[in-house]
C-alpha cells in the first residue's frame, strides 16, 4: 500500500515540497516516500536532506521514535553504510516528525506540499462542528475533512481510506463536502488492506480548490446520487424490523428474514409470523440480502415475494418494490440481478461488506446479460 501511494505522488529529485503524514504511526507511508527520495554523498547529509522533506505527527511518542529509527536505517541501507557504533540520537533527527495530536492543531503547509495519509479506521464521536453526520463515524472521514479544510489552495492530498467512505450511503454528505472543497484527481480501489485486516480500501487523490462549491469535475466522488435504471422502476428500502430492538407488539403479520427465503426463489406461502406495528410491504416485491462482499459468486442474492398480505421484513434485507406493482417487473429485476454484469458493476462500485439502497437504486437496467 505504501509503495502504491508513493508511486502515485511521483516522488522525484526535482520535487521540493514537504511530504506530511498527519497520522504517521510507525512511518510506513513516510518510508514509502523516502525510498524514492534522492540520497546525498554521506549518511548524515542524506538524513539532513530527508529531514527537510518529511514530516509526520502521531499521538504515540513510541511510534514517532520507531518512525525515525526506521528512516535512519533506510537511509543507511540506501547509502550502503552502517550507522556509527555510538548510534544516532533520534531526538536530533527528523525534527518535523513529532508526537502531536492532529485534531488539536494544524500543520502549516504550502501549496507545493503533499499530504500522504492512512488515518485510523476506528469509530469516534463526531466533532461538535461536524455538519455531515452525527453519532459515531469513521475517524478516517474526520481526518480527511480536517486536512482538506486546513489545506491551502493547490495542496495535494493522497490518502488510503476505507471503502465505506467511497460508497457507503452514510457518507454521501461527507463526499459532498469534499466535492465542495477539492478537485478530485482520481479514486482507485485497492482491495483488502492486508491479510490481517479484513477491510477493503481505496486510494483517493485530490487537490484543494481555491474556493468552495467546486462540484464540476467531481462526478466520480459524488457518483450514485442520481437514480439509475433500477431506481426509476423500483422504490428501494431497508427492511424496518430489527429483531433485537423491536418488541413483539402490534398485529401478527407475515415475517421474512435472510434465512427464511430461498436464494433466487419465489415465495408465496410464508409460514413465519411475528407481531410488529411498523411499516409493512405488500407483494409483489424483491428482497436482496444486504450482506455481500467483493468477489462473492453473486453480489445481489435475491428472492421474489408474492401473495396478497402485507409482510414485515428484517433489516438484513433490502426491499425493492416495483413502481408499477407488477410481478413481471420483479422477475425482470431478478434476471438482471443474477447477471454477470451486475456482479462486475457492484464489485467496482461498492467494496463494502454490505449493499446499500443507494447503490442498488443506481444499478443499470441491463438490456442483455
Amino acid at each position: 500500500m505504501a509503495r502504491k501511494l508513493a508511486t502515485k505522488v511521483s516522488v522525484t529529485s526535482d520535487s521540493q515540497g514537504l511530504y506530511f503524514d498527519p497520522a504517521c504511526g510507525a512511518g510506513d507511508l513516510l518510508l514509502g516516500v523516502a525510498k524514492r527520495l534522492p540520497i546525498a554523498p554521506t549518511l548524515q547529509e542524506t538524513i539532513l536532506d530527508w529531514s527537510k522533506r518529511l514530516a509526520g505527527w502521531d499521538i504515540s511518542p513510541d511510534f514517532v521514535r520507531m518512525a525515525k529509527a526506521r528512516l535512519v536505517l533506510l537511509a543507511a541501507s540506501r547509502c550502503r553504510v552502517r550507522p556509527s557504533s555510538q548510534g544516532i540520537a533520534l531526538d536530533s533527527v527528523f525534527p518535523r516528525i513529532s508526537a502531536r495530536d492532529f485534531f488539536s492543531r494544524s500543520m502549516p503547509l504550502q501549496p507545493d506540499d503533499v499530504v500522504v495519509m492512512n488515518p485510523p479506521f476506528s469509530y469516534i464521536p463526531t466533532p461538535y462542528n461536524c455538519d455531515w453526520s452525527s453519532g459515531q463515524v469513521n475517524a478516517a472521514a474526520v481526518f480527511t475533512e480536517k486536512v482538506v479544510r486546513d489545506a491551502p489552495a493547490g495542496l495535494r492530498v493522497v490518502a488510503i481510506l476505507p471503502e465505506v467512505l467511497r460508497s457507503g450511503t452514510r457518507y454521501d454528505r461527507w463526499r459532498r463536502v469534499l466535492s465542495s472543497l477539492a478537485r478530485i484527481r482520481s479514486q482507485r480501489t485497492l482491495g483488502q488492506f492486508d491479510k490481517w485486516t479484513d477491510v477493503d480500501v481505496y486510494l483517493l487523490d485530490l487537490v484543494r480548490a481555491s474556493s468552495e462549491s467546486v462540484h464540476g469535475g467531481n462526478e466520480a466522488l459524488s457518483a450514485g446520487r442520481a437514480r439509475g435504471g433500477v431506481g426509476r422502476r423500483f422504490s428501494v428500502h431497508v427492511g424496518p424490523v430489527v429483531p433485537h430492538r423491536h418488541k413483539k407488539t402490534g398485529p401478527d403479520v407475515r415475517f421474512i428474514h435472510a434465512r427464511s427465503v430461498p436464494a433466487w426463489g419465489e415465495c408465496k406461502e410464508l409460514g413465519e409470523t411475528r407481531r410488529f406495528n411498523g411499516r409493512l410491504f405488500l407483494p409483489p416485491f424483491v428482497v436482496v440480502r444486504r450482506t455481500s462482499r467483493p468477489g462473492d459468486a453473486k453480489r445481489a442474492v435475491a428472492s421474489l415475494i408474492l401473495g396478497d398480505a402485507p409482510v414485515a421484513i428484517e433489516n438484513h434485507l433490502i426491499v425493492l418494490v416495483p413502481r408499477d406493482a407488477s410481478a413481471a417487473t420483479c422477475k425482470e429485476l431478478m434476471w438482471r440481478l443474477a447477471s454477470r454484469k451486475t456482479d462486475a458493476w457492484l464489485d467496482k462500485r461498492i467494496r463494502c461488506r454490505h449493499l446499500t439502497t443507494r447503490v442498488l437504486s443506481t444499478l443499470p437496467w441491463w438490456d442483455s446479460p
